[in-house]
């Protein structure tokens, strides 16, 4: 990109100490909000600047991309992931030199050498077109077909260890995220749980609604879990419209992975390892799928907009070999403690006898 790059103290733009002009952009660029996430300091800029001096001339254009998303209403989560990946391509290309930027996004690898997957370059090929799109140059987007994946959600006693072994606060979101299969942003984040979304009479905790899901129905937690709950409230004299959670989703996946890998560490098992965040809402969805044998309700718990979504859980209920746990009472305090272990209710026999089964 042809451009004049000069340091300026007591210019705004870019943080307020560096000024990059381009013959292509008016002569005042937008100028980052306060609090803005592009540059963040004199020594991390100098420091770019001599890495790639190429990735600080296109500041400016990902900086005016970034503003015309956030004012046509995008979220912070979207405009941040834009943010992130079209830096990512500035660093290794010209962002005006389309053909670069394609083998760029053929050969990218990841800072340890291994290359991506076709998932994320399609992400960054759809950020790439929006770019291209909003300064009106022609690119024809390449196809990336994503590599089938499978769903392998983790044990329900993994999942109890991991609970067991957190600090108390993680230990609270780590079980929400397990009895209701809420998203971690629906957990902590700019639009996570807030005090009101408690309601220790019912036992439930409502979700609010985010960009691109469905509304979900109040989710049922153990008595136990509500009472951790309120305590923690109280002890933090929350009112209702504060966040029930410090931080932000980034903050709960970083605390997450590390209580992960020191009990896999401590325990000597590397499967422990391989547990993302995100397999405590498969994991829940596929408790969920045992319990109802029902897709479409399960869909509308799991706020899925498209149903063959929920149904790439279905293979999961294959595994059972046609071997299942049966459990037959009269007594309504039992039945509710099966229905409560995940046992799905048959039939109630000419004697009165509920028979209640589950795979082993």
């Amino acid at each position: 990109m042809a451009g004049e790059v000069g340091f300026e103290p007591t210019t705004p733009n870019l943080g307020g100490w560096c000024s990059i002009r381009d013959p292509q952009l008016p002569t005042q660029h937008p100028q980052v909000p306060e609090g803005g996430e592009i540059l963040k300091g004199r020594t991390s800029i100098r420091a770019e600047l001599l890495a790639h001096p190429q990735y600080i001339q296109q500041l400016p254009r990902i900086q005016g991309l970034l503003l015309h998303l956030e004012g046509k209403g995008g979220s912070p989560r979207t405009t941040k992931a834009y943010e992130k990946n079209l830096i990512a391509l500035a660093k290794r290309a010209d962002l005006n030199d389309t053909k670069a930027v394609e083998l760029t996004i053929a050969r990218y690898k990841r800072t340890d050498g291994r290359p991506i997957t076709n998932n994320y370059k399609s992400k960054l090929c759809d950020h790439y077109a929006t770019y291209c799109k909003f300064y009106k140059t022609e690119w024809e987007k390449p196809i990336y077909t994503p590599e089938p994946t499978t769903i392998q959600p983790p044990s329900k006693e993994k999942v109890e260890m991991l609970i067991a072994s957190a600090r108390p606060i993680l230990s609270m979101r780590i079980d929400l995220m397990a009895q209701t299969g809420f998203r971690p942003c629906e957990i902590q984040g700019e639009k996570g749980l807030q005090a009101k979304d408690i309601h220790p009479d019912q036992n439930i905790v409502t979700a609010r609604i985010h960009k691109g899901c469905n509304a979900r129905p109040p989710q049922k937690i153990t008595p136990e879990l509500m009472t951790r709950i309120q305590d923690y409230i109280r002890q933090n004299n929350l009112k209702n419209d504060d966040t029930l959670f410090k931080g932000n989703d980034h903050n709960f996946g970083e605390a997450f992975r590390k209580l992960r890998n020191n009990l896999a560490n401590k325990l000597k098992d590397p499967t422990i390892k391989q547990i993302r965040l995100y397999d405590l809402r498969h994991y829940y969805c596929t408790k969920q799928l045992r319990r109802t044998q029902n897709c479409e309700i399960v869909r509308q718990l799991m706020g899925h907009k498209q149903l063959n979504t929920t149904q790439k859980y279905m293979h999961l209920l294959a595994g059972t070999d046609g071997e299942w746990i049966v459990e037959g009472t009269t007594d309504k305090k039992r039945a509710q403690e099966l229905l409560e272990a995940d046992f799905t209710y048959q039939l109630t026999t000419p004697d009165g006898t509920m028979l209640f089964r589950k795979p082993k």
